[in-house]
């Protein structure tokens, strides 16, 4: 939490905006009003779009512009827009805060917002420097996955509005975080991205054309009048790329120096506007190198990287919307006629009364008014337990109901609910925070320094042979000096190393994640289908047989996992033979197991604690090999007959083959390896014994909270934390962690949460992740030393005026390919399954 003041807020910053402005405006071109976001204070000509302004000035360019004495012959009364400054005065609505804002004790408020504009690692820095430049706002956390900031403030001090307006300054447009709000915004930026890169494109692809004419002509010859004119149209299209779709470095620029916050947009902006200054010189004199196309194309491509990276973005906070994926979207409320009627789960409200039939999933933390039934909760704790359920009952949202129609009253819904509250874990966790990205952004943020340093030197030292001599050497050092070499190596490599990686099976969301496995820590592991097959079944069979078919009969009627492989078993046993025994008085225990009369007979079928609670004799059992039961990792289920223990079942769930051989080479690597689970201690510790796993790293029946208290605890006292899961109940924790890994055939929820997916069972491929993680930094260590070797190399040359502003443009696309070459070049994971 950053609490220093360093630039205290200036209040004057916000006067302009705390006064509307009213104006009346209409499109140059087309009349139609002018949106506020494009009003341009003092300009004599308005554009309601980028669209209108590309046209008039093509109109007047071309000597067309009586076309607009034709329009208002017709029309002589344009349309009128009041255009003013967002002031945000709405944020300080009494109904705004009760909807999106709330107490964090200590008289502090807390609100969540989306931000328009945030793309980067620097632009998540920016905005947490907000206590810095408001005070009274305690803490500003960013999150770059879903563009959105988590801001705690005193009320008492500074009111939202200025928060935003603070934030809008900075380039940063807000809106409260609902899953509208968030969709428009998204069309929003999308349509922005595609006309920024559309504009580009066509601006690169005509200056390259025009570039190819001017270059043939050195060659062939060309008459100073066409040449002349080419070079005015070239400089014409790279104005207009420069001026629009350019200005988004140029604000990335602009922004980072008021803040003292350099990255590669200061370079950028520097070479594109030297670059440009220096051509449009060249064009106004005749002379020397005009540079156009190579600004054009350098402003496309580096738009079609923002571009992909901001579709990245989009698809994985799309992913982190999990709440619809775990509630059902209808739900099945009771009028208070008793009829019942179909509506959506989310116009629900605590105190309806809603029913639920058998297979549907609970819509809402609910209280139970009528109906018994069993439940599955799986969805949360990661056991496939059965769990009775009577009037009075409480109920959780995401739960299915196995049997039997219930009646609740709802509680909690949405993000109140239980599940919604661990759904809000997951996504506060998946903070999207890139250290090898931000290392590389560092990097380039001494580097910019230090261009910025021998730009002005080199200008000192050549301006004595002459004023164009020294500007030459500057924008050539300008140019062959931007960082594109060093800002694109991590990432080249990163994206190679993803690609190999999915061709094993092994998805990785998240360059970071390399980084974090590369560097021994702690590494968790959920037991049942992470360690385990998943797949509960009957192992072995010991005492009277003849007991199997009283068994079969009293078990059919229970929902629990282990219930439901012993009747599976025991019908595939029994083959065609149907148990017709009569039932009564049957009984299931939570956590020990069902007993009833079958036939007359008192039946007992349950845990060892069972057969104590019942005073069974269990003697018998030292004939059977429960011994070897437990050294297998299977769970004995005893059968007493009127009070005498007569047969025991072994029900176990396989220990992957592979998974001894994984630990101790984990071990051997230098990883601390641990079990969380849901299921019984002495279980999950049987299972641990057979890996080798010391007691104090075993932990069973763990909640999802108590999973996430642990992940988190792991975090404060190590490094490197990972979580390997495959479960709803491992989401908050999956998320949490330095890195999730889901495992195959995990719940899709626990793949959201996750950053890395291995889609081949078993544990093995978890050793290839480790190993290519390890290899991948190796070489983003590389790509960084040669970017750094060819960027020094570059500028000493340009400083000793041994290349020109055209030798640079050359040489800046060539470093970027060396390290693209490079990156593909490296052996990361394996090319092959």
């Amino acid at each position: 939490m950053m609490t220093s003041v360093t630039l205290p807020f200036d209040s004057s910053l916000l006067a302009s905006d705390q006064h509307k402005v009213e104006r009346a405006v209409a499109c140059s071109h087309c009349k139609l009003p002018v949106p506020a976001g494009l009003f341009v204070p003092g300009a004599k000509e308005q554009f309601c779009c980028n669209g209108c302004t590309m046209v008039w000035q093509l109109l007047h360019t071309e000597g067309l512009d009586a076309f607009y004495q034709i329009c208002n012959a017709v029309d002589s009364q344009p349309l009128q827009a009041r255009s003013q400054p967002e002031d945000y005065s709405e944020f300080d609505d009494p109904g705004f805060h009760a909807a999106y804002v709330r107490d964090v004790g200590s008289e502090l408020k807390e609100v969540r917002l989306i931000l328009e504009g945030m793309h980067c690692a620097a632009c998540v820095w920016l905005v947490e420097k907000l206590p810095s430049l408001c005070a009274g706002v305690q803490e500003s956390r960013a999150q770059l996955l879903s563009r959105q900031v988590t801001i705690r403030w005193n009320p008492e001090q500074l009111a939202l509005s200025q928060i935003a307006r603070q934030l809008s300054i900075l380039g940063y447009a807000c809106h409260p975080a609902s899953d509208a709000h968030r969709s428009d915004v998204n069309k929003r930026e999308m349509r922005q991205h595609l006309l920024k890169l559309g504009i580009a494109g066509l601006c690169a692809g005509n200056s390259m054309l025009l570039a190819f004419a001017l270059y043939g002509g050195i060659f062939d010859g060309i008459s100073a009048e066409h040449s002349t004119r080419l070079r005015w149209v070239s400089a014409g299209l790279g104005l207009i790329s420069l001026a629009w779709p350019g200005a988004t470095f140029f604000r990335g620029g602009w922004r980072a120096l008021r803040t003292r916050t350099p990255h590669m947009d200061v370079s950028l902006s520097l070479g594109l506007a030297a670059g440009g200054i220096m051509g449009l010189y060249n064009t106004i004199m005749g002379t020397g190198e005009i540079y156009f196309d190579s600004l054009c194309m350098l402003v496309f491509v580096l738009l079609i990287g923002r571009f992909l990276q901001y579709r990245q973005q989009l698809r994985a906070a799309e992913s982190l919307s999990l709440l619809r994926s775990l509630t059902p979207r209808v739900a099945q409320r009771v009028r208070t006629d008793g009829t019942i009627e179909r509506i959506p789960t989310i116009s629900l409200k605590p105190g309806d009364e809603v029913e639920v039939r058998a297979g549907d999933l609970i819509p809402a933390d609910a209280v139970v008014l009528s109906g018994q039934s069993t439940l599955d909760q799986s969805l949360l704790t990661g056991e496939s337990v059965g769990i009775p359920i009577a009037p009075g009952g409480v109920v959780t949202a995401g739960a299915t109901n196995l049997s039997g129609v219930l009646r609740l009253r709802v509680a909690a819904i949405g993000k109140s609910s239980r599940i919604g509250r661990l759904m809000d874990l997951v996504e506060s966790a998946s903070l999207a925070h890139t250290p090898i990205v931000e290392l590389a952004n560092r990097i380039s943020g001494y580097f910019i320094y230090l261009v910025l340093a021998l730009s002005l030197v080199t200008l000192t030292i050549w301006w004595q042979t002459g004023a164009e001599i020294a500007i030459n050497h500057t924008i050539a050092l300008l140019i062959v000096a931007c960082p594109c070499a060093l800002g694109l190596a991590t990432p080249m490599t990163i994206a190679i190393a993803q690609g190999r990686a999915a061709r094993q099976k092994i998805l990785i969301r998240r360059g970071d994640v390399f980084e974090v496995l590369s560097k021994p820590g702690i590494l968790w592991l959920d037991k049942t289908g992470t360690i385990t097959e998943g797949k509960v079944s009957l192992k072995s069979w010991a005492g009277d047989d003849k007991t199997m078919s009283h068994i079969l009969s009293l078990e059919k009627c229970i929902v629990h996992p282990l219930a439901t492989a012993l009747v599976k078993a025991l019908e595939t046993r029994l083959g065609t033979v149907t148990s017709s025994h009569v039932v009564v008085n049957q009984r299931y225990e939570t956590g020990f197991g069902v007993e009833g009369k079958v036939d007359g007979s008192d039946f007992i079928v349950g845990s060892h604690a069972m057969m104590q609670k019942r005073n069974v004799n269990l003697q018998e059992e030292n004939r059977w090999p429960v011994a070897h039961w437990l050294l297998q990792g299977w769970t004995p289920i005893y059968i007493a007959r009127d009070g005498i223990l007569v047969a025991a079942a072994a029900m176990g769930d396989a220990v992957r083959s592979d998974a001894l051989p994984c630990v101790n080479q984990l071990r051997e690597s230098g990883w601390q390896v641990g079990i969380l689970s849901g299921d019984h201690q002495a279980t999950v510790q049987r299972v641990a014994n057979l890996l080798t796993i010391p007691p104090h790293l075993v932990h069973g029946q763990v909640t999802p909270e108590l999973k996430l208290n642990i992940i988190n605890s792991s975090r404060a006292q190590r490094t490197n934390v990972v979580m390997v899961g495959d479960g709803v109940n491992d989401a908050a924790a999956l998320a949490a962690a330095s890195v999730g890994i889901a495992v195959h055939g995990g719940a899709e929820v626990a793949l959201q949460a996750a950053q890395v997916y291995l889609g081949t069972p078993g544990l093995a491929p978890l050793t290839e992740l480790i190993q290519g993680s390890r290899r991948t930094m190796q070489a983003v260590r590389k790509g960084l030393i040669v970017s750094l070797a060819y960027n020094l190399t570059a500028i000493g040359l340009a400083v000793a005026g041994c290349i020109t502003p055209l030798v640079a443009a050359i040489l800046m696309p060539i470093s970027s390919l060396t390290v693209t070459i490079l990156a593909a070049s490296q052996r990361t994971f394996r090319s092959t399954p």
